[in-house]
């Protein structure tokens, strides 16, 4: 288990109450240790467990969430693309049509949490291209029929109907979040703190593009069209770590 640093640790506990996440007091933590247990390799159970029972409980309750988050891995990612290649390719060409000429707009769809009772919430980011200006607004953890994500839709003349659709297709890609453009950046799945995803170009690479998009961290040059990326959180690994 990598060792967090106690500012890492602090910053990470400041977040995640800033953000409004409590631990939800209805969960059995004894239980939901045994479950986490169950995922160690054994070489990490001893040293969990270590860390959790010398720990406050405050910090219990960081461990909790911390080993709960989910979890993915690159073999899961070319999986799914190599099985669900045409729903991933749907999924990029029907966003490009609902997003309006010169925007650029991310979305991403965070689960409902019951381990820190959280509903579920959309992180949203526009850009919009006019007169060479690259006007950006961004919210995160935005509820559903919010005042600032209705706001922000109406921006891009989209509604709740809007969402739906995209909601649909990024289920049917086994996705979790895009973004248009050039090449579609779409995500996969988090894992921990980290990010598994799709670019998806228009055309086949380039050999220059090739190399630009195969540094062996970031970034895996697949086949054809096709770049695995992985995106490292605050802490935990910042390159593919599998």
């Amino acid at each position: 288990m990598k060792k967090i640093s106690i500012l890492t640790f602090v910053c990470l506990l400041s977040i995640i109450t800033a953000s409004g996440q409590v631990f939800n007091k209805s969960i059995n933590k004894d239980s939901l240790v045994k479950a986490i247990l169950k995922d160690l390799p054994e070489n990490k159970k001893v040293e969990f467990l270590e860390a959790y029972n010398s720990s406050d409980v405050r910090s219990k309750e960081f461990l909790l969430f911390m080993f709960s988050m989910p979890k993915s891995s690159r073999k899961e990612l070319i999986k799914n693309i190599d099985s669900n290649y045409e729903n991933v390719d749907a999924l990029k060409t029907q966003y490009n049509k609902l997003v309006p000429p010169n925007y650029t707009v991310s979305i991403e769809f965070n689960p409902e949490n019951k381990i820190v009772s959280t509903k579920e919430t959309i992180d949203l980011k526009i850009a919009l291209l006019k007169n060479n200006m690259t006007t950006v607004t961004q919210e995160w953890n935005l509820e559903l029929n919010s005042e600032k994500l209705n706001q922000m839709l109406v921006m891009l003349n989209w509604n709740n109907e809007t969402l739906i659709t995209i909601k649909k297709l990024l289920a049917n890609a086994n996705c979790i979040s895009i973004e248009n453009g050039q090449k579609a950046n779409i995500g996969f799945a988090r894992s921990g703190m980290g990010k598994y995803s799709y670019l998806l170009f228009s055309d086949d690479l380039t050999a220059a593009q090739i190399k630009h998009y195969n540094n062996g961290c970031e970034y895996i040059f697949y086949k054809k069209r096709i770049v695995l990326q992985y995106g490292g959180g605050a802490v935990g690994p910042q390159c593919f770590p599998d």
